[in-house]
């Protein structure tokens, strides 16, 4: 959340936001209904999904949270919904839960829900030089680069729905396209004797979703270098395969500010949709509907809140979109715990996520792109943050992919044999941000994140040092990164 002219509205020990009043605050506003046409919002959620099949998504989406257009909106400051955005505060989780639409700030008339977004520009130093230049623009390391410009619209569509859409431009690709979207639908109810939210949610990349930093989506790293490095560990399915190429429709619940369940469904556009709008060629698809679901138990005890949760996905793969050779059948379980304590000026948070993936390649050894009929992967990271009075920011973080050396990651140029997945190192970034309690005057939605950020890797495709048998290093891989990341 962006911040509003006042500041005393902040998540605070002297100002804490309960749980019964993070619902009375998102269901309530000037503008914000709590019993609208269900027929209306299916309509309207309908309509953003088809939406979303017809113009394509030409880019694989960002981590991009704090929008000026909440902040309008619900009146509030950063420091309420965010310790050092895009990391999230209990009632920053509540808000996105009652979808998007708590008011209490600028009527829609006044200010309507359009925010913009620049990373950039950043400087972006590699321990050893790439191959050659990504594009003819660039050079082989010491880039400066415009990493990406989004606009958004964040906040209300109408009554109970509200959305987070964002167009974004690739500064280093050259590209416009749609990126995160997620459009809900909640709404009150009792189970139990006890409150209830529940919604309908729309979106195009699994996990885009979730409210907690531990799934892939609004994970580590929160921004990239744009012109490299020039290799990185692989992922799990979840960690970005269908990022922006799927559209997904599935429903949730959060019980007693304590339980949540989501069952999402996700398909891919016909190949002849894909072709046609230019995202069609090489991306792997998905065949019928692939289920995702997400479990969570998440107590709040005053300065203290807890989770610990569960998530995964089931998809049937057309590999690089060719079809007629069956499909792969990919299985991502993942396992998630966070801890977050919120004190005055004091915010720390301790993460863990583990996925681990079981893949049947009935397809891909088929055509001779994976050399194993079967494989597993386990991504693995730990993190911990610490914020100083939402200004200051500190995090250090852990990270460990292992697996089944398969040809799928390549091949050792001298032996030939398959490379290793795995890979691991550190990732350490120290950030200011300035706006956090209240923008200049003129602007007072201003939000802004300056930082410096170092990624280390140990080893990477089974081994430190010329791991595929051309010269390439764990440690050429090293990223410097340093960063400025505007919104208003």
């Amino acid at each position: 959340m962006i911040p509003n002219i006042s500041s005393d509205q902040g998540y605070g020990a002297d100002d804490q936001l309960t749980n019964a009043s993070y619902e009375s605050k998102i269901f309530s506003g000037d503008y914000a209904a709590s019993h609208r046409s269900l027929r209306f919002a299916v309509g309207r959620i309908a309509a953003v999904a088809s939406t979303l099949l017809c113009f394509g998504l030409v880019l694989k989406p960002q981590a991009a949270s704090a929008l000026p257009s909440y902040a309008r909106q619900t009146g509030q400051p950063c420091a309420t919904c965010h310790t050092a955005f895009p990391e999230l505060t209990p009632y920053g989780r509540e808000f996105k839960l009652g979808g998007y639409t708590a008011g209490g700030g600028l009527p829609f008339a006044k200010a309507p829900p359009i925010a913009v977004m620049i990373q950039g520009p950043q400087f972006e130093h590699f321990g050893q030089n790439l191959d050659s230049p990504p594009t003819s623009n660039t050079h082989t390391n010491n880039n400066v680069a415009l990493g990406q410009a989004s606009l958004f619209y964040g906040g209300q569509i109408y009554g109970n729905l509200g959305a987070f859409i964002q167009g974004t431009y690739d500064g280093v690709g050259n590209r416009i396209a749609l990126d995160n979207t997620d459009i809900r639908y909640a709404d009150k109810a009792k189970l139990f004797g006890t409150d209830l939210i529940w919604g309908i949610d729309v979106n195009n990349n699994p996990t885009v979703q979730d409210v907690w930093n531990t799934t892939p989506a609004w994970g580590l790293p929160y921004i990239s270098a744009a012109t490299g490095p020039g290799f990185g560990p692989p992922g799990t399915m979840l960690e970005g395969t269908f990022a922006g190429t799927v559209a997904g429709a599935g429903v949730y619940t959060w019980w007693h500010d304590m339980i949540y369940a989501e069952v999402t469904g996700y398909f891919s556009p016909s190949q002849s949709t894909l072709n046609a709008l230019g995202e069609g060629l090489g991306n792997t698809a998905i065949d019928g509907v692939a289920p995702y679901w997400r479990l969570a138990f998440a107590p709040t005890f005053g300065e203290h809140s807890f989770m610990i949760g569960t998530f995964g996905m089931l998809a049937n793969e057309v590999p690089g979109g060719t079809f007629g050779f069956g499909t792969d059948q990919i299985l991502d379980l993942g396992f998630d715990a966070q801890y977050q304590f919120i004190h005055q000026k004091h915010a720390f948070e301790a993460k863990v996520s583990d996925i681990n993936e079981y893949s049947q390649y009935n397809s891909s050894f088929v055509q001779g792109i994976a050399s194993n009929p079967s494989d597993r992967l386990n991504s693995f990271r730990a993190t911990l943050d610490y914020v100083y009075d939402n200004t200051y920011s500190f995090t250090a973080s852990y990270f460990n992919v292992s697996g089944s050396a398969d040809a799928l990651y390549g091949t050792n140029s001298i032996t030939g044999n398959p490379l290793s997945p795995n890979s691991n190192g550190f990732l350490f970034d120290v950030a200011y941000l300035p706006f956090s309690h209240g923008g200049p005057s003129a602007y007072p939605w201003l939000n802004a994140r300056f930082g410096l950020s170092y990624t280390k890797y140990l080893t990477l495709y089974g081994g430190a040092t010329n791991f595929d048998g051309l010269n390439h290093n764990a440690s050429g891989n090293d990223t410097l990164l340093a960063y400025s990341w505007i919104m208003f």
